[in-house]
């Protein structure tokens, strides 16, 4: 029994260093998923910027292949919850005007003919605005822009579902070869739909 007070202490002691050594290794570890996160996500952000660049010279060269005036990419957002459209990716010849500021965080239930046709067609060849586009809202947002024609191609993932439209928008009235337009939208597409970034607001 005279030993009791120093086996107690020696205990605690004991179980003392071994709750610091646990928190100790808890934070260690801790630390290193932490120290994991940062790392994929700067891999993230490095592919998604590469991504972007690639995005952004696709539409460029399509813009200049068709002598376009404006091409950019409609996506709809969140992903798995798509209520929205909006505009991320946009080319454009100096002096016309944007079609980004217009379209961002659309609601879907507001074009929603639109969108519709936009989710079930792959191709899109519109040379009359007021005939061809039957949706009011998406017929004035391009003709308040002083889009006469537009081509539009379908986007999909892997799975065939809807990640985006391109729009190839035209707003003085030219011929344009719907066999070749058709051609380079489909390997834009091909090159573009498999790494489209996901549109984040």
């Amino acid at each position: 029994m005279e030993y009791l007070p120093e086996i107690i202490s020696a205990l605690a002691v004991i179980i003392t260093a071994w709750f610091s050594y646990n928190q100790y290794a808890k934070n260690k570890l801790t630390d290193l998923k932490v120290e994991q996160m940062q790392r994929d996500n700067e891999v993230k952000r490095k592919r998604r910027s590469d991504n972007s660049a690639l995005v952004h010279g696709e539409l460029w060269e399509i813009l200049h292949e068709l002598k376009a005036d404006r091409v950019y990419i409609v996506q709809p957002h969140p992903l798995g919850n798509e209520s929205m459209v909006s505009i991320y990716f946009e080319s454009k010849r100096k002096g016309v005007e944007s079609m980004k500021p217009r379209i961002q965080n659309l609601k879907m239930c507001d074009v929603a003919k639109f969108c519709a046709d936009l989710t079930k067609n792959l191709f899109m060849f519109i040379t009359d605005i007021d005939n061809q586009v039957t949706d009011r809202y998406a017929k004035s947002l391009l003709s308040s822009c002083g889009t006469e024609q537009v081509i539009i191609k379908r986007l999909s993932d892997n799975s065939h579902d809807w990640v985006g439209s391109i729009f190839c928008e035209f707003t003085h009235g030219q011929k344009i070869d719907e066999a070749e337009a058709r051609a380079i939208l489909h390997e834009a597409a091909m090159n573009i739909q498999y790494i489209l970034p996901a549109f984040i607001d």
